[in-house]
């Protein structure tokens, strides 16, 4: 380093030595080192009492400097002060307890559109109903006789054993099920499962069963830590969530370390950085650089998904490997992770390829349902190709956290059309049952040796309690609910986005601590008539999103002229005390061609006919 620079250094570590005390991403992540990759003339000296705070903002005040890491004074034959270690190369980390390191500009990005937190959106009409049948359904009722969720390893049970995900797929579910209908006897089987998860955490963190000892044991574990954020988002008094949450994360990092990633946990790690990125925005946790690097380790042990999706791998017909990176669930889960990385990498590859996965898998595997053919690994779109119930809903979420992240509209109109489409095909009308695999061509729904899908058995196209695997029956329950925690958004600009058109109810607060509410009345998809009464305090703008294929949608603000609203856009009307908006969606019939050129029918988005 140049003189120069090594005496500007000294001065302003003399001139912090006497305010170190800094936020918590100046604290740094104790007991982590980021070894090498220093810059020229390290270490710095720095003074006896000086916290790792002052190696903080000497980075942040280092045009070269990335990282940094902070030694401590008299630690495992070390000096008797302290040192800091400034690096120009983002380095890996690596556990010492005699460092403490921390990342230059350790900040996510906002959303696009933030999420509103669970329960602030609740259905209405039809959709209520819909969510009511589930609950008279499966989802209300597992607790009572299904021994993956009723005598669940979760709960001391021997029921879910194997991977453990049943009952967390269940809670992921079933938790915003039970705020969004706002049911006691729901919320109290809710609060039973989450106060025995709670209560019965072992003493050094880990959550749930631990008899794994591969990089499979973290996944159960991401479900889970989704559905108690959902359940603390609904349920803010409650201090025991985080804590234990933040409890268990310390643990998993220590064993990553030792037992990286591996299997289901390595190929759906976007949904464990999920959880630590809400924890960094909402937690308050004062431990935020640690939660840095819990994500940053996860993705490093990673699969590529990125690299898979843009190469020779990606199969562009039936795959002919059948292994967990053409596993049907897996992708589906894998669509958003260039999304979710993308708030932490900042790099802009990472979300535009948001757009080359759902363009190159639905051009190769796409379906008149809106979702892909993956009879357990992708299928191609041969329309007699099966699709697994898990994939619709994992689909479906990617889908609407790829619109939070980065703002376009055709993502929430995609999860839309798979929502109206494909997840009630493969669920009785009274969602007592399911199929494991839907067809799009399906002429029968019974046992069958002789079937044109891959690896699946003779009952994967049975309804029934857990028919072939008993996955989905845990996972279908995320379907309904999370459609209708993402009906809404934030806008940055202080306003709310209608993101996918169906009957609800929205209470939030503004940007400025107004109260905003809006009411949507429609029978869409069946009908394009929405009528929406937004009423507020203040002013705001709600952006509504009108279907692509809608050419000649209009709208009516407050009874006065009507006016156009271009398909494929979010139209924009300036709310004050009660608005009253009226869209009329054009729903005309078009016609789409597919797998040997033969044609799907479509009024708006529900498919009327498929003519194979």
């Amino acid at each position: 380093m140049q003189a120069s620079i090594m005496i500007a250094l000294v001065a302003l570590v003399c001139m912090m030595s006497f305010h170190a005390a800094g936020a918590a991403l100046a604290d740094g992540d104790d007991g982590i080192d980021r070894p090498n990759g220093d810059i020229a003339g390290m270490p710095v000296a720095l003074h006896a009492n000086d916290k790792p705070s002052v190696c903080s903002k000497l980075c942040d005040t280092t045009p070269k400097c990335v990282c940094w890491a902070y030694a401590k004074p008299n630690c495992s034959g070390g000096g008797a002060i302290p040192m800091c270690y400034l690096k120009s190369t983002p380095m890996k980390q690596s556990p010492n307890d005699c460092r403490v390191s921390g990342v230059k500009n350790a900040t996510l990005l906002p959303f696009a559109f933030k999420p509103l937190p669970t329960g602030a959106i609740r259905p209405q009409g039809w959709l209520k109903q819909q969510l009511q049948i589930q609950a008279d359904g499966l989802s209300g009722h597992l607790a009572l006789f299904w021994i993956d969720v009723a005598n669940s390893s979760w709960m001391g049970g021997k029921g879910d054993g194997g991977l453990h995900e049943r009952t967390p797929y269940w809670l992921n579910g079933f938790v915003p099920l039970s705020y969004q209908l706002n049911e006691p006897s729901l919320q109290a089987q809710v609060h039973k499962y989450i106060d025995y998860v709670l209560s019965h955490q072992s003493s050094d963190g880990w959550l749930g069963p631990e008899d794994e000892r591969d990089g499979n044991m973290y996944w159960s574990k991401f479900p889970m830590m989704l559905a108690l954020l959902q359940y603390y988002e609904a349920n803010s008094s409650d201090t025991r969530i985080v804590p234990a949450v933040m409890k268990f994360l310390h643990v998993a990092h220590q064993k990553m370390f030792q037992v990286p990633l591996s299997g289901w946990s390595q190929y759906r790690w976007q949904d464990m950085v999920l959880s630590i990125h809400w924890l960094l925005e909402n937690g308050k946790t004062g431990e935020e650089q640690f939660l840095w690097d819990v994500a940053e380790l996860a993705q490093q042990q990673s699969f590529d998904w990125k690299s898979y999706f843009k190469g020779d791998d990606f199969p562009t017909g039936s795959a002919t490997r059948l292994d967990m990176a053409n596993h049907g669930v897996n992708v589906g889960q894998s669509l958003k992770s260039g999304a979710v990385w993308y708030r932490q990498s900042k790099d802009s590859t990472d979300r535009d390829s948001s757009y080359q996965r759902v363009e190159r898998l639905f051009k190769y595997h796409g379906l008149a349902s809106g979702t892909f053919g993956a009879d357990e690994h992708l299928a191609g779109n041969m329309p007699s190709r099966g699709t697994e119930l898990c994939t619709v809903v994992e689909g479906m979420f990617s889908l609407e956290t790829i619109f939070a992240v980065v703002g376009d509209p055709v993502f929430a109109e995609h999860a839309e059309k798979i929502c109206y489409n494909a997840l009630p095909a493969t669920i009785t009308p009274d969602m007592w049952a399911h199929q494991y695999l839907q067809e799009v061509n399906e002429a029968n729904a019974v046992h069958i040796d002789h079937h044109v899908w891959a690896s699946d058995g003779p009952d994967a196209i049975l309804y029934g309690l857990e028919p072939n695997y008993g996955c989905c029956t845990g996972n279908f329950n995320q379907g309904w609910p999370k459609f209708v925690s993402h009906l809404f958004f934030h806008s940055p600009d202080g306003g709310l986005v209608l993101s996918m058109i169906a009957p609800c109810t929205v209470n939030t607060m503004g940007l400025d601590g107004s109260k905003q509410t809006v009411t949507v009345d429609t029978m869409y998809p069946w009908d394009g008539l929405v009528s929406i009464t937004a009423q507020s305090t203040a002013s705001f703008p709600l952006y509504i999103r009108i279907p692509s294929w809608a050419s000649g949608t209009t709208a009516v603000i407050n009874g006065g002229k009507q006016q156009m609203a271009v398909a494929g856009q979010l139209f924009k009307v300036q709310c004050s005390g009660m608005t009253k908006v009226v869209v009329n969606i054009s729903m005309t019939l078009r016609v789409e061609r597919r797998y040997n050129q033969a044609a799907s029918i479509f009024k708006g988005y529900t498919s009327r006919y498929f003519c194979y």
